[in-house]
């Protein structure tokens, strides 16, 4: 390849060309996982309305659809921004990096940066009710726990609204000041879910300790495992977030693709999330009352020794040494009955 067909641009400017066009690709490739995401989530929610729980399942289901509105909007102006910088005005003074850099206020730029802020606070609110539900129970009032968060959450949505006015606005207040709002909009954002996703292991890993403790470490793994904790507390966000803010400080060119597939890593970790949910995995307000009642009265055989048939209202266990043990329970309530050995 002849080195004259390349722009007559700086090394920093075709790096940070390199890093958008591939940003817009991986891009396309996680809406894609979410796009999946959002049909597995649909299907499980829409199978297990009722009229008794509508009220559970139903805002679910209406987050998920405009988070996935959002996520499909921000893609859609994400392509024709691109095709506008690459390929309608590419011979834009400075190339299609200096397009971007000066080009925040046209309508299809602004629609994609109106999705990303709302996407963001939707993800912030999720990660901070998923603190609460787990939370919630504990010793100490749950409204001093989530009054910091919540505070959090609230200046995020705040500055999120301020760099949107910065990005547009010819007010003297944005022209006139030195302050840019894009770097303590993502590192409120990022703290919010740094403490959020440490305060949730936490909580966690004591629930898994205490059930370790009473009933093996085999128990309740589907609520207490590692996968479930970095799920639960929206860790892959956490980490990717960390990862843009250390980029985008140290005028990183490549942090162009981080900003384009933060969105829909937002969308992925709250996703996942819903999907734990709509499964029945997901932490709830009485998992760990449910779970700690859920020890058969045998304490002089292990647990792991047993195996076990669900027929009616009993369950018939079987321990190792042939030693068969037949449980009735009640009809509503496989976890709380009278045990006959």
């Amino acid at each position: 390849m002849s080195s004259s067909w390349t722009p007559d641009e700086s090394s920093e400017a075709l790096l940070a060309e390199k890093g958008w066009l591939q940003g817009a690709v991986v891009s396309s490739i996680a809406y894609g996982i979410g796009v999946t995401l959002f049909f597995m989530c649909f299907y499980l929610l829409t199978r297990q309305i009722t009229r008794t729980s509508y009220k559970k399942n139903l805002p679910l289901l209406i987050y998920i659809t405009i988070d996935f509105i959002l996520g499909t909007l921000f893609m859609a102006t994400l392509a024709d921004f691109t095709q506008l910088a690459f390929i309608q005005y590419r011979d834009y003074p400075g190339g299609p990096s200096a397009f971007e850099n000066n080009m925040f206020g046209i309508p299809v730029d602004m629609l994609g940066n109106v999705c990303g802020v709302l996407m963001m606070a939707l993800s912030d609110g999720l990660v901070v009710w998923r603190c609460m539900v787990i939370y919630k129970g504990c010793m100490v009032p749950v409204w001093i726990i989530m009054l910091f968060p919540c505070l959090m959450l609230a200046a995020s949505i705040a500055l999120g609204i301020m760099w949107l006015l910065q990005l547009t606005s010819n007010s003297p207040f944005f022209t006139s000041t030195n302050i840019n709002y894009t770097v303590p909009y993502l590192g409120l954002s990022l703290a919010l879910n740094i403490i959020i996703t440490i305060v949730i292991v936490l909580r966690l890993l004591t629930y898994r300790h205490r059930i370790s403790k009473v009933l093996g470490s085999g128990y309740g793994t589907q609520y207490t495992s590692i996968a479930a904790m970095i799920v639960e507390s929206a860790a892959l966000y956490s980490a990717f977030s960390l990862a843009l803010l250390i980029l985008f400080l140290s005028n990183n060119p490549i942090s162009a693709a981080f900003i384009e597939l933060l969105p829909q890593i937002q969308i992925i970790a709250m996703l996942l999330i819903v999907f734990r949910v709509a499964q029945g995995k997901g932490w709830s307000e009485d998992t760990m009352s449910r779970v700690m009642t859920s020890k058969p009265s045998i304490q002089a055989i292990r647990m792991g020794d047993f195996g076990y048939s669900l027929q009616g209202g009993s369950k018939t266990f079987t321990s190792s040494s042939g030693m068969r043990v037949h449980a009735n329970y009640k009809s509503n309530d496989q976890d709380s009955a009278d045990t006959n050995v």
